[in-house]
C-alpha cells in the first residue's frame, strides 16, 4: 500500500508539472463521442445510505444466532433480508430503511423535474440495485428497467478476488420483483484486479461507448461517490482520492447534458432535501409553541 501511494504521489507531481491531462477526463472524451440523436440528460447518482454506513457492527449483532439467520435490532434496518451467508453482506450490504425512503423521494424529485428514464444503469452491488429499485418506485413508471452493469463497480482492489461469488444474480432480483432488464448485455466485466488508470478508464469507456449512444432523452447511472466525481471531470489519481470521495455523505448527484459534440454541466434537477430543523421533538403538549398547536386537539385547553 505504501509503495502504491508513493507511485501515486509521483504521478500527481508529474501531472502538476506537465499540466492536467484534459483528454483523459470523462467529459472531454464524451464530447468527442458526438451524441447523434439530439440531447441526452445524464444524472449520475451514488447509492443511498447503507447498513455498513450506519451500523458498523450490524453483521456481528444481527447474525448472533447463526451465520445465515438475520435478526434486526433497529427500525432503520430492513425487516427481512435475502437469505445468504453473512460474509456476503459484509462486502455487498443492503440499504437501510431510511436509504430506501430517500431513494424513493429522489425518484419523485426526478419525476417532478420531467426526468423519467427508460433505463437505469447501476453497479451489480445490492446497494446500487436497491437504490435503482426505489428510485423507480418514486418515479412511478411502468416502463423503467434496471440494467446491471459490471463496469460501474467501485475500485476493484477494495474487494476480495472472489467478489463476484458474493453478488446476487440478476435472475434472483428479477424473481423478487425487481424490474431487471434480463435482455441487457453488460458492457464490461468484473476484473480480477486493476490499476488506478484502468479504474478511471473503464468509466470513461462505459460512458463514451454505451451512454453516449442512448437514443432516449434521459438516463440515470448509479454507482458510488467516486463515479459521481469522475462525471464531474475529476480524475481519481490516488487511492486517497477514492477514499476521500467515498467518505462524503451518500446520494451524491451530478447532472450534465450531451448535445452533439458538446457536454455541459446543468443544474441538478432535484430540489434540496433538508433535514428536520428541530434538535429534539417536544416531550408533551405543554412544550409545544402556542402557534404550532392544533386548535381542535383535546389538550389545547391546557396550553395557556
Amino acid at each position: 500500500m505504501d509503495a502504491d501511494r508513493k507511485i501515486n504521489n509521483e504521478r500527481k507531481k508529474s501531472l502538476n508539472k506537465n499540466g492536467s491531462k484534459e483528454d483523459d477526463r470523462l467529459l472531454s472524451q464524451l464530447a468527442k463521442a458526438c451524441h447523434p440523436n439530439g440531447e441526452l440528460t445524464v444524472v449520475a447518482v451514488s447509492h443511498a445510505e447503507t447498513m455498513n454506513n450506519i451500523f458498523p457492527q450490524w453483521i456481528r449483532l444481527c447474525y448472533r444466532k447463526s451465520t445465515e439467520e438475520y435478526e434486526p435490532y433497529d427500525v432503520n434496518m430492513p425487516a427481512v433480508l435475502i437469505p445468504r451467508k453473512s460474509l456476503h453482506y459484509r462486502y455487498d450490504p443492503p440499504l437501510t430503511e431510511r436509504g430506501c425512503i430517500v431513494a424513493q423521494t429522489y425518484g419523485r424529485g426526478l419525476s417532478d423535474a420531467g426526468i423519467k428514464p427508460y433505463e437505469i444503469f447501476c453497479s451489480p452491488e445490492m446497494k446500487s440495485i436497491q437504490t435503482a429499485f426505489n428510485i423507480i418506485k418514486g418515479l412511478d413508471t411502468s416502463y423503467t428497467s434496471i440494467c446491471i452493469e459490471p463496469a460501474l463497480l467501485p475500485f476493484r482492489q477494495f474487494f476480495p478476488k472472489n467478489f463476484q461469488d458474493f453478488l446476487i444474480s440478476p435472475k434472483t432480483y428479477f424473481g423478487l420483483g425487481y424490474p431487471i432488464n434480463r435482455e441487457y448485455i453488460p458492457f464490461g466485466t468484473i476484473a480480477q484486479s486493476e490499476s488506478l488508470e484502468a479504474y478511471n478508464s473503464r468509466f470513461v469507456d462505459f460512458f463514451t461507448g454505451k451512454i453516449s449512444k442512448i437514443e432516449q432523452k434521459h438516463v440515470v447511472v448509479i454507482s458510488d461517490n467516486s463515479m459521481v466525481k469522475i462525471t464531474e471531470n475529476v480524475i481519481m489519481e490516488s487511492i486517497d482520492d477514492i477514499l476521500i470521495a467515498n467518505k462524503a455523505k451518500s446520494f451524491q448527484l451530478n447532472s450534465f447534458r450531451v448535445k452533439g459534440n458538446e457536454v455541459k454541466p446543468i443544474k441538478n434537477p432535484i430540489m434540496p432535501f433538508s433535514r428536520c430543523i428541530y434538535h429534539r421533538k417536544p416531550q408533551n403538549w405543554q412544550e409545544v409553541p402556542h402557534k404550532l398547536t392544533v386548535p381542535n386537539h383535546p389538550d389545547c385547553d391546557r396550553i395557556k
